[in-house]
């Protein structure tokens, strides 16, 4: 196709960004735009009614197909987490990553849509970047869009259309550091890129002030404040223009500028183009291979369309066939020949096949088992750990004749001079949560080489705080 057209939804809290991109010999350009303030969501009959108008007003001007549109939703209504598994759930991955959802969010798998994108794997690890939605925010838009007859083809979220923008205008080197920072009124979102290699993500209510600072914290928090590290380039995009001004956060080499957007034609208005970064990027996987993948859809939806693709493969084959006459015909009849014998050939395999699926099947459960299992062995907390900050904790006067350790709970008895003092020490410590004494504080005295002493005697229970795996 000579003109390949692609429609974006960028779809957020407070505004509607709509783009319409176009894909020709000349490379790719924006053919039009148009930017829309929303009422609150409380507002919900006016919102919807803002929002219809805008898409079909914007449709109709445009001569959009309502099949090739692409859909973002606002950030801050999805759980992104970086994860990391072992290699040996590869094979497996999406049932592996919808068993852990309640691991990573506070809801059930069933409650949530999700996908994810497989970013490095090494000799025993899988690194993942997951976005969780939950179901309802998806089928409200879904139902929003289908009032005009819009099904869309994928849904991402701005930090996807971000990143594929970026990586397609520009090829970092590997030892390049790169920080892309996107304003969002109320919030911020930061990304740490080594070369093309996405390390890490954050999303920050953006301060009034002093936001510098904030980035400042992050990037020290990642280790990329050290003299030690390289030269640090920053790109700034959002809707504020003011905040593109900032000055250095680390000193030293470090650089600002608008994000690469020079393979977009056209450009009549850069200011709109760099403010709305993430929105030019939403609809360019329908024109392009973009290096990351996303798609916040139903999975029964992606069947759907393959569906879909058979039944024109069929009429393209019919009108291959009316077109070939007598050559086409003997064609067709000599692959419906084939497939009969194939059908005969697949029912003497059928109790073979059966087999197979019911090993793969029992394969799959297995792999969760030892995916479980390998969650609690690096769940387990190491007694000398335990001693260890015991040891730390408690004063020099306190000294522990008995300690029992069993699963996720310890129980210690001993003598202190304040036994109520141990309750706040040991609260204070990140290895212990849900302190309390489990028999009433009693008095004794001590026969010590020193001479007489007066202790309290106690018996203290804590619970061991879980260890997350991974980072």
């Amino acid at each position: 196709m000579l003109f390949k057209r692609a429609f974006g939804i960028d779809y957020r809290t407070n505004r509607l960004i709509l783009i319409l991109l176009e894909k020709s010999l000349g490379g790719v350009k924006v053919l039009n735009y148009s930017t829309h303030e929303l009422p609150p969501e409380e507002e919900k009959e006016e919102r919807e009614a803002r929002v219809i108008g805008a898409i079909n007003e914007f449709v109709a001007k445009n001569h959009i197909r309502k099949e090739r549109v692409f859909l973002s939703v606002p950030r801050e209504k999805v759980i992104a987490r970086f994860i990391r598994l072992p290699v040996a759930t590869r094979e497996n991955l999406r049932q592996v990553v919808e068993y852990e959802v309640p691991k990573f969010t506070p809801f059930k798998s069933s409650e949530v849509y999700f996908d994810y994108i497989l970013l490095r794997e090494d000799k025993d690890w899988l690194t993942l970047y997951s976005v969780f939605i939950k179901r309802s925010e998806i089928e409200s838009i879904l139902s929003l869009l289908k009032k005009i007859g819009i099904r869309p083809i994928a849904i991402q979220t701005s930090s996807i259309s971000a990143l594929n923008l970026f990586l397609w205008n520009k090829k970092p080197e590997r030892g390049e550091y790169s920080i892309l920072i996107d304003f969002n009124d109320p919030f911020f979102e930061i990304h740490l890129l080594q070369g093309k290699d996405w390390q890490e993500n954050y999303h920050l209510f953006l301060p009034e002030s002093h936001w510098f600072s904030e980035v400042k914290r992050i990037l020290h928090l990642s280790g990329l404040e050290s003299p030690s590290q390289p030269s640090l380039s920053f790109y700034i995009y959002g809707i504020d223009k003011e905040k593109r001004r900032g000055e250095g956060i680390s000193g030293g080499e470090s650089k600002f500028f608008s994000p690469p957007i020079h393979k977009i034609k056209n450009q009549k208005d850069p200011d709109f183009l760099w403010a709305n970064y993430s929105s030019i990027g939403l609809p360019l996987s329908g024109l392009i291979k973009t290096p990351l993948t996303l798609n916040l859809l139903p999975v029964e939806m992606w069947e759907k369309k393959r569906k879909i693709g058979r039944v024109l493969l069929l009429i393209l084959l019919g009108v291959a066939i009316l077109f070939g006459a007598n050559r086409g015909i003997k064609a067709y009849l000599d692959y419906r020949q084939e497939w009969f014998s194939t059908t005969e050939e697949l029912k003497k395999l059928k109790p073979e096949v059966e087999a197979i699926e019911r090993l793969q099947k029992r394969k799959e459960s297995l792999m969760k088992e030892i995916a479980e299992f390998e969650r609690i062995r690096l769940d387990e907390i190491s007694k000398i750990e335990i001693l260890k900050e015991l040891t730390q904790l408690l004063p020099e006067t306190a000294w522990i004749w008995n300690l029992k350790y069993k699963g996720k709970e310890i129980e210690i008895s001993g003598f202190a001079d304040s036994a109520s003092d141990l309750i706040s020490l040991l609260d204070k410590s990140p290895l212990f949560e849900k302190v309390e004494f489990l028999a009433p504080v009693t008095k004794e005295r001590l026969i010590r080489p020193e001479g007489p002493q007066e202790k309290e005697r106690f018996r203290i229970r804590a619970k061991i705080e879980t260890r997350r795996i991974g980072p």
